[in-house]
């Protein structure tokens, strides 16, 4: 594998330079993770940058009880860890695989010595981070103020946007017991929520495949009517 070309077609380094993609990619490690592998521990003390190859992880907190809260998915070109790389050494999340996955691991401190030299590089991590914030924002809202239902509906809408306008099926990339982990429930909440919205047509569920209906009565859901 040809780790330069890949870095190559990934958002995070469009327009940074080759010579500086070079030097990332030299001291680059490769490294692959069966399903339920764990990639980083909370807390972990590290410096590297990560970024997803292949396959799927999931980024989450553990409270002392054993209750999981899923903070985000990411999916092939998404990095994490940048705050390792850059600000703090002890890692706030987990990081697992969710299906065999591979991940490019950069050196932390050789990541801030190139960004230093390569302005669109910190360019592109400010508008990663700023849309994250943005999406952990939309997250603390949802679970604090929505009910099951809500939460779900407000997902789904937000899934329906990364698709191409007029699309009403979304097929799912977790399980629903993933799923559940996002939304701060119980897979039987969920299973709950998903059917009570099948009675009132607001949508179809078989399996991870769920096609949406009534997308207006999603939209009045999610805020809460």
């Amino acid at each position: 594998m040809d780790i330069l070309e890949r870095m190559k077609k990934i958002d995070l380094f469009q327009g940074v330079s080759s010579e500086a993609l070079r030097v990332l990619a030299a001291q680059a490690l490769y490294r692959k993770y069966v399903p339920q592998e764990m990639v980083i521990g909370e807390a972990d003390f590290i410096r590297s940058f990560y970024i997803v190859l292949e396959g799927r992880l999931k980024l989450y907190k553990s409270s002392p009880e054993g209750r999981e809260q899923t903070i985000q998915l990411l999916g092939p070109g998404d990095p994490f860890g940048l705050c390792t790389a850059f600000a703090t050494e002890a890692f706030p999340v987990s990081a697992m695989a969710l299906e065999p996955s591979a991940v490019l691991l950069i050196p932390g401190t050789l990541v801030e010595t190139v960004a230093l030299q390569e302005p669109r590089l910190l360019l592109n991590i400010i508008q990663i981070l700023s849309r994250r914030l943005q999406n952990s924002m939309a997250l603390i809202e949802s679970l604090a103020l929505k009910e099951i239902p809500a939460r779900l509906a407000s997902f789904l809408l937000h899934s329906l946007l990364q698709h191409p306008e007029g699309v009403a099926r979304l097929d799912l990339v977790i399980t629903q017991r993933e799923l559940a982990k996002i939304l701060g429930s119980t897979p039987e909440a969920l299973s709950r929520a998903l059917r009570k919205m099948a009675d009132e047509g607001i949508l179809r569920a078989s399996g991870r495949t769920i096609h949406i209906l009534d997308r207006s009565a999603l939209q009045r859901l999610a805020e809460g009517e």
